[in-house]
């Protein structure tokens, strides 16, 4: 019986999985308290989490990211040419740019708290990356092993089995270690009641933004009568472009509007609080997402360091692993090899943030001239790559040996 009834909902479904909340709806179960289903649409459709989407996914998506070794030098970065996990992070496939694909991996990360993306190898070496749509992605867990696995929905029916090996996952807040959470799971009832503040308010404005009315008839009235007033009441007087318009009544007729609940006069403040809701899931201050009610010029530059260190930062440790482990074979990790975010590309529209710290890294030995010129754009200069030390930290004299002192002048007679 059970098998019968899955084989029913994933023929209705198509390529959704049993464990997508998407099915529910065939069910007949309510996703919320609300009875509204909520998938990525409905919760791209609230501004405060479209906003806060938007701002992580891309921000990270902005960062450039590279191959790494470390060497007897100090760690270098490794060109596309001299390995193929090098040339896969500059151009994942044939139609998707690095931005983008970023960008995509972490929103499925947010929203559906898992991003998943097909590694296609040839001869074992990884040549391409493939963004998986979590919706169409069941993950579970062998309970032999203990180790993940994958099973993607194809287009044409059937699914496609990976391993955990061939498979990048970033993972969001899980009850299991398997599956992700997102804001379709944690967040399913703040978004409803986002939707709902923002299905009343378009209606409240459709309508004049005045409350309902009562029309009182002395005596009582035919079925006929009550839809013919009805229907001219509404024609003549209902919505905005009938805002204002004088009512005149017949036969007795009394209108006796309605008067706005205090849960209506607090209608503003009941939306600003969606924004904060929105900035507890996102993990993200509310002035990131337009809420500039308590910014102020001092801390708007605290509460961006803050964003870099308390919600990009986990993200992309969590995005660098699960690279590494799909992308770097043994021999590569212990051959010194590792997957980094440059989040200096964070500060790069601040020029005299970014100058300083540069200025600072060639003061202390720590930048040769040419390492911050390559950061900038700029070609090398001559003698540039030689490091270089501040003067008020070291002899005046070119070799750095302590000066020799001074003659001993002869005591007097």
């Amino acid at each position: 019986m059970l098998h019968l009834l899955a084989n029913l909902a994933r023929k209705a479904l198509g390529n959704v999985p049993l464990s997508s909340p998407a099915a529910l709806e065939i069910f007949g179960a309510p996703a919320t308290s609300s009875n509204l289903p909520i998938d990525a649409t409905a919760v791209l459709k609230v501004p405060a989490f479209n906003a806060g989407v938007r701002l992580i996914s891309e921000a990270i998506g902005s960062l450039d990211w590279g191959l790494y070794r470390e060497a007897p030098a100090g760690r270098e970065m490794v060109k596309a040419g001299d390995h193929p996990v090098a040339a896969l992070l500059e151009q994942p496939n044939g139609w998707t740019g690095e931005t983008e694909f970023k960008r995509q991996i972490v929103a499925d990360y947010l929203i559906w708290g898992n991003g998943v993306s097909i590694v296609a190898r040839v001869n074992g070496a990884p040549r391409e990356l493939y963004r998986a749509d979590p919706r169409v992605s069941n993950i579970v867990q062998d309970m032999t092993s203990g180790e993940p696995a994958y099973s993607i929905a194809m287009t044409e029916g059937g699914a496609q089995d990976y391993g955990w090996r061939d498979v990048i996952h970033l993972r969001n807040t899980s009850l299991d270690g398997i599956r992700g959470l997102g804001l379709v799971s944690l967040g399913q009832e703040a978004v409803a009641l986002s939707l709902l503040l923002e299905a009343y308010a378009s209606g409240l404005f459709a309508r004049g933004a005045r409350p309902g009315g009562v029309l009182e008839m002395p005596g009582k009235i035919g079925t006929e009568m009550l839809a013919r007033l009805r229907k001219s009441f509404s024609q003549s007087y209902a919505g905005s472009e009938n805002a204002g318009r004088t009512i005149i009544l017949e036969q007795g007729a009394k209108f006796v509007a309605q008067q706005l609940s205090s849960v209506d006069a607090q209608f503003i403040e009941l939306r600003k609080f969606q924004i904060q809701e929105a900035a507890r899931l996102l993990n993200i201050a509310p002035t990131l997402l337009g809420d500039l009610e308590n910014a102020t010029l001092n801390n708007s530059a605290e509460l961006r360091q803050q964003f870099l260190d308390m919600t990009l930062l986990p993200i992309i440790e969590l995005f660098e692993d699960a690279l590494e482990l799909a992308l770097l074979s043994e021999e590569d990790r212990a051959g010194g090899y590792c997957i980094e975010f440059d989040t200096s590309n964070f500060v790069r529209n601040d020029i005299e943030k970014r100058f300083a710290a540069l200025k600072t890294g060639i003061e202390c030995g720590v930048l040769t001239l040419n390492e911050a010129r390559d950061r900038e754009g700029l070609p090398p200069v001559d003698g540039g790559d030689m490091p270089m030390r501040s003067v008020q930290v070291a002899p005046l004299n070119s070799t750095g040996a302590a000066p020799a002192p001074a003659p001993m002048q002869e005591p007097l007679p």
